[in-house]
């Protein structure tokens, strides 16, 4: 699933792209930058607004010469539309969910890269990092139990595979002084799910 854009799992259709900025406006848009916000043409999304607007899902305020557009919340449409565009809100509170549970809990998790930014694609890993308590091997069954399970929730959740960064919390320091990529990732996209603050855990890497 492209996790920044979950209406295209349905449809890659002009109309979904319009409905994904609409449901996450809180203000009336214009049609010129509707059309920016969703990347297509001025042409193609006014066909669409016009068309939403005929079957009530979008409604369409007149402010002076300007014509402006908002989602109609109170359509029996509404809540899925916005479902659907909140569908990454909804992973990273899967993730929290199912990591803060675990019996063996992490040192750190966080989520990065492309899903952690909203640019990836269907193609995306859903790239996590997770930081293992110094007590706890590598092998440890309970251990190696919730990381596998965790991928495949990912999958089943998404369609797209958990790249999965796992680092004890004892090498962390020693694997990381060269400040490789994955850590300049962490570092500026980081969203927290479970344990230590990114921002702590980096702090003097």
């Amino acid at each position: 699933m492209n996790v920044s854009k979950p209406f295209t799992a349905l449809s890659p259709s002009v109309d979904l792209d319009v409905l994904a900025v609409l449901a996450g406006s809180s203000t009336p848009r214009s049609g010129r930058e509707i059309a920016r916000r969703a990347g297509r043409s001025k042409t193609g999304v006014q066909h669409v607004l016009d068309r939403l607007v005929d079957h009530g899902l979008v409604d369409c305020l007149h402010s002076g010469r300007a014509q402006l557009y908002s989602l109609n919340r109170d359509h029996l449409l509404a809540g899925t539309v916005e479902q659907m565009a909140g569908a990454r809100m909804e992973l990273i509170y899967r993730l929290r969910d199912q990591i803060g549970s675990w019996e063996l809990p992490a040192a750190h998790a966080s989520l990065f890269g492309s899903t952690a930014r909203g640019d990836g694609d269907v193609h995306s890993d859903i790239d996590i990092l997770i930081v293992r308590p110094m007590d706890i091997s590598t092998d440890d069954e309970t251990w190696r139990k919730q990381i596998d399970d965790l991928a495949d929730s990912v999958r089943q959740w998404t369609g797209n595979h958990a790249g999965i960064a796992e680092v004890s919390a004892a090498d962390m320091r020693n694997q990381y002084s060269k400040r490789p990529p994955v850590l300049e990732q962490v570092r500026r996209d980081a969203i927290d799910l479970a344990g230590e603050p990114a921002k702590t855990l980096l702090q003097g890497l």
